[in-house]
């Protein structure tokens, strides 16, 4: 009777704490939005200050970004730097691609500036005098050139030399959106969709699910949960429902923090599971292996946590980590599809097929996802897999290290630089 009443105070302790840690976060959240919601890092607009650096003509510059680009983030801190030395004559303005007429402005000018189509509406893109730089070009180098370049001579605002709406400009995005294919959207969502951090949450998700012995379904709802909330949010983020959250001036920084935290957490597996190989190797037996818990800790992992939270409290932890980690991870695509779909949403008579178009690319930016957690759904309720395991023990310990060190490298890659 004791004990039963021990494990009913525990149960509602630990159902109190959890509910009380969440509520703080979503709290906290709040806040900031309220705090922040009309301040953002990419409102460059105009530089002025006195240098003598720069000669007379004045230099204009036009920069198309994208909010959660880390391309775009890096362009950023360049511009900053090299408005500060040539600010006497350096004029810079800034456009949100994801704004329609944005959109419109950037296909203008890169038929104008001649660009391939398939680069165009990708960012970050510049266009300076009668030249552009594009993503890798964009150099403090390139940059301080085309400046040095332009001082000499009268030129235009690049925005400027689409004086009236080019109509033409929206003729060609519809043109172009209805010679799109859905195998050309679905590979372009394949793509975008391997995605470092999510790959690294999920499968944090599952280890700790795996370790406290709740297999089957319990991954299935879990591992389905965050990549049903991963593809809503995105889907959202598409259709400019979470404009104002995703220009919150805080994310990058946030960003930067989670992704260097994921890949330590990533590295960390990787030693371990690299150790439990050699280990593996040296003594020819499992029962050293350090990527599981120990004996004592299982027991009363098992007899507190398993049956004290409840399978809904890990589905809607997976549900906010899935959103928190979308709205971070907001990645440049490299295809021409995304941005063109999100232009094509906002015409009124196209808009049903434009969503059709982008919740098709959002699906297929989830399958990799989809292919992690049902793998291991299928691992951990399949006996044979199992077996197998257990006879390629090494093996599969050193394979887990190669891709927990491959994972660990792009996030930090994608963190620092």
């Amino acid at each position: 009777m004791r004990a039963k009443s021990i494990n009913n105070k525990l149960e509602n302790i630990n159902q109190k704490n959890f509910y009380l840690t969440l509520m703080v976060i979503l709290l906290s959240l709040f806040l900031i939005i309220l705090l922040t919601q009309f301040s953002s890092p990419y409102v460059i607009s105009s530089f002025a200050a006195s240098t003598s650096n720069s000669i007379n003509s004045p230099v204009y510059l036009a920069y198309f970004y994208e909010i959660g680009c880390h391309d775009c983030d890096k362009v950023k801190i360049i511009l900053k730097d090299i408005s500060l030395k040539y600010s006497d004559n350096l004029i810079i303005e800034s456009f949100d691609i994801s704004l329609a007429e944005n959109m419109e402005l950037a296909e203008s000018l890169g038929e104008l500036y001649q660009m391939p189509e398939e680069e165009r509406l990708l960012v970050p893109v510049i266009f300076i005098g009668d030249d552009y730089l594009f993503r890798s070009t964009i150099t403090y180098d390139n940059l301080e050139k085309l400046i040095q370049k332009y001082s000499t001579i009268e030129t235009i605002p690049p925005w400027e030399k689409v004086k009236e709406k080019d109509l033409t400009a929206q003729e060609r995005l519809i043109a172009r959106f209805q010679s799109f294919g859905l195998a050309a959207v679905a590979v372009s969502g394949l793509i975008d969709g391997i995605n470092p951090c999510a790959f690294a949450t999920i499968i944090f998700f599952i280890s700790y699910l795996t370790l406290i012995n709740r297999k089957g379904r319990d991954i299935l709802w879990v591992g389905g949960m965050f990549t049903l909330s991963v593809f809503l949010t995105y889907f959202l983020i598409g259709t400019g429902a979470l404009k104002m959250i995703t220009s919150l001036s805080f994310l990058p920084l946030v960003r930067k923090i989670f992704v260097l935290v994921t890949a330590i957490f990533v590295l960390i597996l990787g030693i371990v599971s690299l150790y439990d190989y050699l280990q593996f190797k040296k003594k020819g037996t499992t029962k050293d292996a350090k990527l599981q818990l120990p004996p004592f800790l299982k027991k009363l992992i098992h007899s507190t946590i398993r049956k004290n939270i409840k399978l809904s409290n890990y589905i809607l932890m997976a549900a906010v980590t899935g959103f928190i980690v979308s709205l971070l991870e907001l990645a440049c695509t490299g295809q021409i599809y995304l941005p063109t779909i999100m232009f094509i949403s906002t015409i009124p008579n196209m808009k049903i097929n434009a969503l059709f178009y982008l919740l098709f690319y959002n699906l297929m930016f989830v399958i990799p996802l989809i292919m992690v957690f049902s793998f291991t759904y299928w691992g951990t309720s399949s006996a044979q897999l199992a077996n197998l395991t257990q006879k390629n023990f090494g093996k599969i310990k050193m394979a887990m290290a190669l891709i927990f060190f491959g994972l660990a490298g792009l996030l930090l890659y994608s963190g620092i630089f």
